[in-house]
């Protein structure tokens, strides 16, 4: 197996140890060995563990929860080498060629690279956004983001003999980091939790002259694969993080989106609130949450 000497897994865990083991183990059972290890413990119940490893292992332990923004953002202060590999716990490395993805990666002003990805179950996934979506189509709902998409052209394909896709926003469940570009901008954005903190990355990065990208030639295994799962909490933190984004980088989007939501939120429970008096609504707590979320932030 091939020996990544400028590379370090810089990676999070929380109440997730085996998870974290095994992705830790698939790697280099499947690709080979980094320069090291960084491991940041966000406040796991029972402490953690290392796997047996051949290759160094540093491990911090936070005590009060940071979050995935911030203890992401600790991780990869910790690397020491040009390049990092910021993985989920819930990612599994398959055998392939992650070689000729990362010779590439460190060529062209690459900054923020993921890979192809696929649920446990084998369904393909999108680990970026291509384009961003605007702050209206956010406002108006579902319905309007198909018919939106319908208008989008896929992103445009890797220059011929190369393998890196160009997008505007690679997700960072499984993502190659030039050190250098991180802390060139500042890294994480620590007002984030968890959902959008690598949208935020992804469009500072770009604005300073960085590129983000997909890795077409190699796949990984990812059990949130698309984001899914995290029940209402998640989508509460969606919601507040999307507001967020878009009043820090589209200014005009302060004057109109808060009122859109509102509006959108107020038919949605009024809605829902009529379909509890015949049977059980279980989105109508929810509706509620991010009403007043509009005025609040979501918090």
């Amino acid at each position: 197996m091939m020996r990544y000497q400028n590379l370090t897994i810089a990676t999070t865990a929380h109440n997730n140890q085996k998870m974290s083991a095994e992705m830790l183990c698939s790697f280099q059972a499947n690709i080979g060995s980094a320069a090291g290890i960084g491991v940041v413990d966000d406040a796991s119940r029972n402490s953690y563990a290392p796997p047996d490893s051949e290759t160094p292992v540093r491990l911090i332990r936070i005590d009060k929860p940071l979050g995935f923004c911030k203890a992401s953002d600790r991780a990869l202060r910790e690397v020491r080498t040009p390049f990092a590999l910021l993985a989920d716990a819930d990612i599994l490395f398959e055998a392939g060629d992650f070689a000729s993805g990362y010779e590439e990666f460190q060529k062209g002003n690459w900054a923020w690279v993921n890979f192809r990805q696929v649920s446990f179950a084998g369904a393909p996934q999108d680990a970026y956004e291509q384009p961003l979506m605007p702050p209206w189509v956010f406002a108006a709902g579902n319905q309007a983001l198909r018919w939106w998409e319908k208008f989008q052209r896929p992103p445009h394909a890797p220059s011929p003999g190369m393998r890196i896709m160009e997008v505007e926003v690679a997700h960072s469940s499984c993502t190659l980091v030039n050190m250098k570009a991180f802390h060139a901008v500042g890294g994480f954005d620590g007002w984030y939790w968890q959902c959008q903190s690598d949208t935020d990355l992804s469009v500072r990065l770009r604005k300073n002259g960085f590129r983000v990208g997909i890795d077409t030639g190699y796949c990984v295994k990812h059990e949130g694969a698309g984001g899914k799962g995290g029940g209402p909490a998640r989508v509460l933190d969606l919601y507040r993080s999307r507001v967020y984004l878009y009043e820090k980088f589209y200014p005009s989007s302060r004057f109109y989106l808060r009122p859109f939501l509102f509006l959108r939120h107020s038919l949605e429970l009024v809605w829902f609130a009529l379909v509890a008096l015949f049977r059980n609504e279980p989105r109508l707590p929810l509706r509620l949450e991010m009403l007043k979320g509009v005025l609040k932030g979501y918090h």
